[in-house]
């Protein structure tokens, strides 16, 4: 059996690049970026991002473990208010399906959706990505060989990976010109925001939510540099890691 699949990679698929992270057996990890070209006349906003995702793939190992992070300007998020009826994974997609398309219409059709796990008593996240973006993936990970485990949107990935230290307060996960906000009292999310905006908004658009949750804590995965909310604010910044995000 070829070494190869032993071998372990991570790709973040983003609207402006394209990350591959390869962890080699035994060998120095190994990092690919790709820029993503602008969308020409006619295209979706993801698919110049699939093409640079499969010419990266195209030069990783055949019958490596393959697990892809989404970034979160690709996918439309929704909150599951928490109900002791709806706790099957189609009931649950169904409500998440409806709340999009009330903010959404009918391009909510276009997407996969997916649910986290419930947990009794607390609300839960959904996530729509585009159903085409997300075979186009499944394809180009089939062609190359490679043993596709997982396809996560970033926010919820991270959550993952972090939930169990979390109370009352906010998450944030903060790109360049986009932030995820998710605000939780005892671990629950309450409130949820998803959309364009630079990391310098940040604290205004905490000032905005600060009423909805008295927790004054945030954790601020990506960039580094964000401006600090104010001084009665207990800041806990990360790096975003595409291995770890990945891995939850």
């Amino acid at each position: 059996m070829s070494l190869s699949w032993l071998d372990q990679l991570v790709l973040l698929v983003h609207p402006r690049q394209v990350v591959l992270e390869h962890f080699p057996w035994r060998r120095e990890r190994s990092r690919q970026q790709a820029e993503v070209a602008l969308p020409t006349a006619g295209q979706t906003e993801w698919q110049p991002a699939l093409d640079a995702a499969a010419e990266l793939l195209a030069n990783a190992p055949g019958g490596a473990a393959l697990r892809i992070v989404v970034a979160d300007a690709l996918v439309r998020y929704a909150l599951l208010p928490w109900n002791e009826t709806l706790l099957g994974r189609k009931d649950r997609q169904a409500m998440a399906l409806a709340l999009l398309r009330s903010s959404l219409g009918e391009k909510a059709g276009t997407l996969e959706i997916a649910v986290d796990d419930p947990r009794f008593g607390q609300n839960g996240v959904a996530a729509g990505i585009e159903r085409e973006l997300l075979d186009g993936l499944r394809r180009i990970a089939k062609g190359r060989h490679q043993r596709l485990g997982s396809i996560r949107p970033r926010l919820l990935a991270e959550l993952a990976a972090r939930r169990q230290q979390l109370g009352d307060g906010w998450f944030a996960c903060v790109d360049d010109d986009w932030i995820s906000l998710l605000g939780l009292v005892g671990g629950s999310p309450v409130r949820l925001r998803n959309h364009r905006a630079t990391p310098a908004e940040l604290a205004g658009l905490l000032a905005a939510e600060a009423a909805a949750i008295a927790g004054r804590r945030v954790d601020i995965i990506g960039q580094a540099g964000v401006s600090p909310p104010g001084a009665a604010w207990d800041v806990r910044q990360q790096d975003f890691r595409l291995c770890g995000a990945a891995g939850a």
